[in-house]
């Protein structure tokens, strides 16, 4: 399954990096000619729009294959190990159902009834752009059946520890932290008593002999 989903998830990456691509160089482009050159492109901003809908869907596509979606599993946690198994499979489940029949199938018709309606400013039909909703939906399908059946066969954790961020120390922590260090911490000299001067050692003279 994992030689299947790298090749997959790197034709993702690469189409996202070239639809971001050329979504900047089309905005910019539409910033140039209205404030530079005072005349408007007509065709940028509806180009920017289909490019942004498309670097939506394939983007999502991508980090689902990468399983970086953001996943309440606060209550799943709790749960045991047996659980916590059948309940990400069951989530798999649904995420099949809603990608083939929400975005293949409800994807294709509306692709399907506007594929002759035509854009303004771009020699393309409506249908194009709603086109990348049924493919998003195909790589959803995909990496949710290979999730499935790595989870049905034990092959991938449920819920997968992570690793959280190193948080700030509480005032009681802190002060019990501080504690600890000032009893480790080595006795210093006693300090002198105030008005006092510190004892000097007396310079050693040899004695003198023979003197009268």
């Amino acid at each position: 399954m994992h030689n299947l989903k790298k090749p997959l998830l790197s034709l993702l990456g690469i189409l996202s990096i070239i639809l971001f691509a050329l979504l900047v160089c089309v905005t910019v482009w539409q910033v140039f000619t209205r404030q530079v050159l005072d005349n408007s492109s007509t065709w940028s901003e509806e180009l920017s729009k289909i490019l942004f809908v498309w670097l939506s869907f394939i983007g999502s596509a991508f980090l689902f294959g990468e399983r970086g979606h953001i996943a309440v599993d606060f209550i799943a946690r709790r749960f045991g190990p047996r659980a916590r198994r059948v309940l990400a499979i069951v989530v798999q489940v649904v995420i099949i159902a809603f990608a083939l029949g929400a975005m293949i199938w409800g994807g294709y018709l509306a692709s399907s009834i506007a594929w002759n309606q035509n854009l303004t400013a771009l020699p393309f039909t409506i249908g194009w752009v709603y086109l990348v909703i049924p493919a998003a939906g195909v790589f959803i399908t995909v990496f949710a059946l290979m999730d499935l059946i790595a989870l049905w066969r034990g092959e991938e954790e449920p819920y997968p520890e992570i690793e959280d961020p190193e948080e700030p120390l509480r005032p009681q922590e802190a002060a019990e932290v501080s504690a600890v260090a000032t009893e480790s911490a080595p006795a210093s000299a006693p300090a002198s008593a105030p008005g006092s001067t510190p004892a000097t050692s007396a310079p050693h003279t040899a004695p003198e002999g023979g003197r009268k």
